[in-house]
């Protein structure tokens, strides 16, 4: 059976079966989980930024323009709701962020060896510090296409629709942070976040070619 598509669910929402809307729920759920996740690094904070996303999506859907896909809709709600969280969280000096979860492994190379030695264990738990720093390190404005494409799978033009902005400077910002990632993996002017380089003759540059 052929899966119902967005845009018919969407029309018998607004046709008053609004049970429908779960469908949209669980089709979507998980990605915007994870890209809430990614930007916040912060678990109950994903959650909530999860269900306000799917609050304001339900009481939007009567404005829905057909015109974009409901996947790249939905995709700028939860953009728009998480830096309205990580704005909030700035001014908030009393919030203590919990441990982020590492999720920074899949920018990481597979490293070949089944059971790595203690050493090559090191360098893969230090590369994936070195990423997970930086990619926290990268401005909203850079981490979210970023986020978007590499964990989200959406394309250009679905990044494009998302953030309100054309593909070229969606181009740009992807190029660039994947510039600042390489640049402060290989230590940069500074150096700062370069940790354990050349140990076993590994570099942490290898980190970001998978993007």
């Amino acid at each position: 059976m052929v899966p119902e598509s967005d845009e018919l669910i969407i029309h018998k929402i607004i046709a008053g079966d609004t049970g429908s809307f779960g469908q949209l729920v669980d089709r979507y759920q998980h990605q915007i989980y994870n890209l809430a996740l990614r930007m916040v690094n912060h678990t109950e904070d994903a959650r909530d930024i999860t269900q306000e996303t799917f609050i304001k999506a339900f009481r939007s859907l009567p404005d829905f323009k057909f015109q974009s896909g409901f996947r790249s809709w939905i995709h700028r709600i939860a953009a728009n709701t998480c830096l309205d969280h990580l704005r909030r969280r700035s001014r908030d000096s009393a919030f203590k962020a919990e441990r982020p979860p590492d999720f920074a492994g899949d920018l990481v190379e597979n490293l070949p060896a089944p059971e790595p030695g203690p050493e090559e264990r090191l360098i893969r738990s230090e590369r994936q510090s070195a990423v997970k720093k930086a990619l926290e390190m990268l401005p909203e404005a850079y981490r979210l296409p970023l986020v978007m494409q590499h964990y989200q799978g959406l394309s250009y033009r679905e990044i494009a629709g998302a953030l309100e902005m054309p593909e070229k400077t969606v181009a740009t910002r992807l190029y660039r942070a994947k510039m600042m990632l390489r640049e402060w993996l290989l230590g940069g002017d500074n150096g700062e976040v370069r940790t354990g380089e050349n140990k076993a003759g590994g570099s942490f540059g290898r980190g970001v070619q998978a993007l």
